[in-house]
């Protein structure tokens, strides 16, 4: 009768797993004015915010490391955060087999074995990592959503403004913070 052989074979892996999320919206501005007006308006209030200009494109990074960008001529918004760490696994591969010290084909196998698992803990790693990161994502949106639904209100009334000066001769302007109304005469 012969005798079953356990050969184990352990092996490590060191990597830096990396996860990103990101969201994309539109801010909603109603087109009272040109393009280059409203994206003026809209630069204005987002360096008033924070945001620093990059072309067309205004961004701001928080603190928490979630980016927020703003395509000031289309009012696209871009919302995304990235985040990566670094993992030390170690896994073992075993083998049975007949030979005591097993053949080279038998400690390829194991070695094989312990890959396969490593590859499976550090994709379970990623997946665990990209859930955080859509997990904080998430919890910065509903703050941001309120910030830009200012942004565009904001904008939204300054060129209504504008855009009144323009019919005529603006008598008066009455604006109700609380309830974000906004009542301008008029005299044309």
């Amino acid at each position: 009768m012969s005798r079953a052989y356990r050969i184990s074979v352990s092996e490590s892996l060191n990597r830096i797993v990396h996860a990103d999320d990101g969201v994309c919206s539109k801010l909603e501005l109603l087109p009272l004015l040109s393009r280059e007006e409203t994206a003026g308006l809209l630069a204005a209030d987002l360096a008033a915010r924070g945001f620093v200009r990059e072309g067309d494109v205004a961004v701001r990074t928080e603190a928490d490391g979630v980016r927020v960008a703003v395509d000031v001529t289309t009012g696209e918004v871009s919302v995304t955060l990235a985040a990566q760490q670094e993992v030390e696994l170690t896994a073992v591969g075993e083998v049975l087999t007949n030979a005591p010290s097993g053949t080279e084909a038998t400690q390829k196998l194991a070695r094989e074995k312990a890959r396969a698992k490593l590859e499976d803990r550090a994709q379970d790693a990623t997946e665990a990592l990209r859930e955080e990161v859509t997990r904080k994502l998430e919890g910065r949106l509903r703050d941001l959503k309120a910030e830009l639904d200012a942004i565009s209100n904001k904008v939204t009334a300054e060129a209504l403004k504008v855009r009144a000066s323009q019919l005529g001769t603006v008598e008066e302007i009455h604006e109700d913070a609380a309830t974000g109304s906004l009542t301008i005469k008029v005299r044309v």
